[in-house]
């Protein structure tokens, strides 16, 4: 597969230029006969992202008191002025498949507007995914884990591998960088055609994906479910994932999406329990100082052995302390 042909397979219409770079004339001309604006009722717009390799939204997660406060203080007075992205559904007639725009079509929800502007395209799997995670991609918002997740799902279909043997091609082409052994990899097709993916979005480079993205996968499972479900805004969740406790972790999670706990609520939380765990650590290790003193001064005192009663309440205060050390290593 050439740079040419991925870039046309991704970029055949002119609202995905400003991704790929300028198209010819011949190409705008059948996008415009083939791009058809329309007004829709939010009910024939259905949101199954059967394009989508696991059929799940490339974003995970929307403030929903940003998101209330934009439908009220903008979709209701002005309207979506952006039209949505659809096509005609694979396989509900009459219907139309949301490919991007599920943040404006909730707010058309919480309004009850009965009418949302779209964009009809008649595009395949392939170039739907691709228009979503560019349309997605270019926002401000868009987090390194739906980076991340999004970027490895267009590897996988781009490659025909699965998540792991993308992972492993990545980190092979990285290694490779960093040694004049085994360069063989970075010549490859399939090295190509990872280039070619990360030129044509142009967001960052594959090294610095491998560097600053990738190492996400090593954070704690249930926080990363917890954030792809959508339960917690990506900032919390990696700030909830630098807790080592797992179940003071899991516990703080539980509360944070509960209760909808702010970024400073969690900072506060995590501040307090690495305080007292500090705290509770320091005692024991002064605790632990004062017994080696109090042992050691003991041994030097020769005048506390030949007191029989001091040496019969060492005894007694011995016996006590083997049966502690003897109960806690059972």
């Amino acid at each position: 597969m050439n740079r040419r042909k991925l870039k046309d397979n991704i970029a055949n219409n002119e609202e995905l230029s400003f991704v790929f770079g300028k198209t010819t004339a011949q190409e705008i001309i059948k996008t415009t006969k083939e791009t058809k604006e329309e007004i829709l009722s939010p009910n024939d717009i259905v949101c199954t992202f059967t394009f989508i390799p696991d059929s799940k939204p490339v974003r995970h997660y929307y403030d929903p008191e940003e998101l209330q406060k934009w439908a009220l203080n903008d979709i209701q007075p002005n309207g979506i002025r952006s039209p949505l992205w659809v096509r005609p559904h694979p396989s509900q007639p009459g219907k139309y498949e949301l490919v991007a725009g599920l943040r404006r079509l909730k707010a058309a929800a919480i309004v009850r507007l009965e009418t949302v502007p779209v964009k009809v395209f008649d595009w395949d799997d392939q170039t739907a995914f691709h228009a979503a995670i560019s349309e997605n991609t270019n926002r401000r918002d868009f987090s390194a884990l739906e980076e991340l997740d999004n970027t490895l799902r267009l590897l996988e279909l781009q490659l025909g591998y699965d998540t792991e043997k993308v992972i492993s091609l990545l980190y092979r082409m990285n290694n490779a960088t960093k040694s004049n052994t085994n360069q063989n990899v970075l010549v490859s097709e399939e090295a190509e055609i990872v280039r070619q993916v990360f030129d044509s979005f142009g967001r960052i480079s594959w090294q610095s994906f491998v560097a600053t993205r990738l190492p996400l996968l090593k954070k704690p499972v249930d926080i990363l479910n917890a954030i792809r479900q959508g339960k917690i805004h990506y900032t919390k969740g990696i700030l909830l994932a630098s807790v080592k406790d797992e179940d003071v972790r899991r516990n703080l999670l539980q509360e944070a999406v509960k209760n909808s706990l702010s970024l400073t609520e969690i900072k506060q939380r995590i501040k307090i329990l690495t305080s007292s765990k500090t705290q509770t650590l320091s005692g024991t290790i002064n605790l632990k100082q004062r017994l080696t003193k109090t042992v050691q001064m003991a041994s030097k005192n020769k005048s506390l052995w030949s007191d029989p009663h001091k040496t019969q309440q060492i005894e007694q205060l011995l016996n006590e302390l083997e049966a502690i050390v003897t109960n806690q290593s059972k």
